[in-house]
């Protein structure tokens, strides 16, 4: 992964040497833009939001909107990123709201009067993705004049216009992929077709966040007296979803997950507080890394196990009583997520599968939960994998994919004439269907339509590692250097380092069941190095004292009982 031009690291003498290779590797190759990576500026690296070309007509009608008392509802995803952007939609409003109320004429009234925000969040399982047609009826029913999606609405051609038919006008927060029509509402994407906006990879709740910064700095001109820097108070939520969303952490996106993780880590949420103090994290300390293994499937296991709702109330709360409640039914949930995938990934790891892509499905699995399997899957044998669950009558399938393969468009072409709904990412796709005699039909063409695409070099998993060290070259200067280049995620993935012709001085297992492995190399110049490799317990058997290996790993120092030590996180070994 070493590239050629490299950036003269003597203009950044706090730096280790291998910083030249880790900005090459990352496409930077001049001090400005380094500098502008290792610091990430608010001031130059967050866009206006009015550039996106819809917003200045999203803000008016929701100003509007909000003046003239009508009802609002926010219809957001059930995952982590529609339920943190529908927060940052609802809790703006209801600010702004607060203020309205109170320039009118009190007329003997001491309290505001109820809300006008109101907000749908589908059942997973029940509903399914997006906005539905009994969805828009429901919302009719209710008085909704505006309709506001978050996180859906893109692909919503059909069922938007209902709703405009139904007299509601609709504003549409999104990022997933579109159709050749698109639907008739004012839509806030950062990737649409001649759109203005220069950032083009914001998670939904990015462009949430950009739509309500833009309704609070209208609001300003307005009079209202929203203090400056409110809106900054929102993104400890945007680091959330930014990170579970697997958008890139580059551009804009880095900034508002520098700060954001800023934000988190002084949240004034109740909830958040409840959840990370649950999770066994220590708000002061949370890192992008927890969010996505800890905080993130957290959230995401309400909408899994129960309802999304439960998500979006923790992160609303305001009572610690509630939040604790609350907090303790997202761990219970989480737990038996975690069971349930379990007993699921062993029944599908039985089946044997031929061919470039792995298809699999059981009418006891939950809807929910066949991602997590697809997702496993495809990191266990390197190639795509769709798994299907039963709800009722329903099938509904998640798809999982390496970057050569569009997993959305392959279900799409395979599915055709079979499928009631699809849609999704390159790499991630969600479809149903009704017919239970379609499952096999839908994986021979899979099989079929992979076997056409895929060769079995698309398969071989691969790791790009960004630099050859020794064991001389480890430091705690490379460990701060490396430290300098977080927060890693997509895009910027943390860096993997190569060391070649160790012997193993002492190896064993750690953890319940052995299931970490515990290494100590030495180097043909006599350095020793202590490794531990997460869930490699089980390739214990491939290592003896005094084997020869190479080690890739990740570098990073662990402390305990004050003393503070360099320690290797191995990723692989041969």
């Amino acid at each position: 992964m070493d590239s050629e031009k490299k950036i003269d690291v003597s203009e950044f003498p706090d730096l280790h040497e291998v910083a030249a290779v880790l900005f090459a590797n990352r496409k930077i190759s001049e001090a400005k833009e380094a500098r502008a990576f290792l610091k990430p500026d608010w001031d130059c690296g967050i866009h206006d939001p009015f550039l996106f070309s819809g917003m200045r007509d999203a803000v008016a009608r929701t100003l509007t909107a909000l003046e003239s008392g009508e009802r609002i509802t926010i219809h957001g995803d059930y995952d982590a990123d529609g339920v943190t952007g529908s927060t940052v939609v609802i809790t703006t409003l209801r600010e702004i709201e607060k203020l309205v109320w109170a320039r009118l004429p009190r007329t003997g009234r001491e309290n505001p009067a109820p809300t006008q925000i109101d907000f749908y969040i589908p059942h997973r399982d029940k509903e399914g993705y997006g906005l539905r047609l009994e969805t828009v009826q429901l919302l009719k029913d209710r008085g909704t004049s505006l309709l506001i999606t978050v996180d859906c609405g893109i692909a919503n051609v059909e069922e938007i216009a209902a709703a405009r038919e139904a007299g509601m006008d609709v504003i549409v927060l999104d990022h997933h992929r579109f159709g050749d029509e698109l639907p008739n509402a004012i839509n806030i994407h950062p990737g649409l077709p001649n759109e203005s906006y220069p950032f083009k990879h914001l998670a939904a709740v990015g462009v949430a966040w950009k739509f309500c910064s833009a309704l609070i700095t209208e609001s300003r001109s307005r009079g209202f007296a929203i203090p400056e820097g409110w809106e900054k108070w929102l993104l400890d939520l945007v680091s959330i979803a930014t990170v579970t969303d697997m958008v890139p952490l580059t551009g804009e996106n880095r900034v508002l997950l520098t700060y954001g993780l800023k934000v988190l880590n002084k949240t004034r949420r109740i909830g958040l507080q409840q959840l990370i103090e649950i999770s066994g994290r220590k708000l002061g300390e949370i890192t992008a890394r927890d969010v996505g293994f800890s905080l993130g499937p957290r959230i995401n296991a309400a909408g899994r196990m129960d309802h999304a709702e439960l998500a979006l109330q923790l992160m609303m709360s305001e009572s610690f009583d509630e939040a604790e409640e609350l907090s303790e039914k997202l761990e219970l949930h989480n737990r038996e997520r975690q069971r349930v995938v379990e007993e699921m990934f062993i029944v599908a790891e039985s089946r044997k599968i031929d061919g470039a892509i792995s298809v699999l499905w059981d009418s006891s699995w939950s809807p929910s939960l066949v991602g997590l399997v697809a997702g496993r899957f495809l990191e266990r044998t390197g190639k795509p994998c769709v798994a299907i669950g039963k709800y009722g009558d329903a099938w509904i399938g998640s798809g999982r994919s390496v970057a050569s393969y569009d997993i959305t468009e392959a279900v799409r072409r395979a599915g055709e004439g079979l499928l009631t709904r699809v849609g999704g990412h390159i790499q991630a796709c969600g479809f149903s269907f009704v017919d239970d005699s379609f499952a096999p039909l839908l994986a021979e063409r899979l099989r079929v339509d992979a076997d056409e695409r895929l060769s079995s070099e698309n398969l071989l998993p691969e790791l790009l590692i960004d630099s050859e060290l020794l064991f001389s070259d480890l430091s705690f200067q490379l460990i701060e250097t490396v430290n300098c280049f977080q927060p890693f995620g997509i895009g910027n993935p943390e860096p993997l380092f190569l060391t070649r012709r160790l012997s193993v001085f002492d190896v064993s297992t750690v953890g319940n069941g052995g299931k970490h492995l515990r290494l100590t190399l030495k180097s043909p110049e006599g350095f020793f190095q202590k490794f531990i490799g997460f869930g490699m317990g089980d390739r214990r058997v491939e290592l003896e004292k005094g084997v020869l290996i190479d080690v890739v790993y990740n570098i990073g120092a662990n402390e305990w009982n004050g003393r503070k030590e360099i320690q290797c996180k191995l990723v692989d070994f041969q």
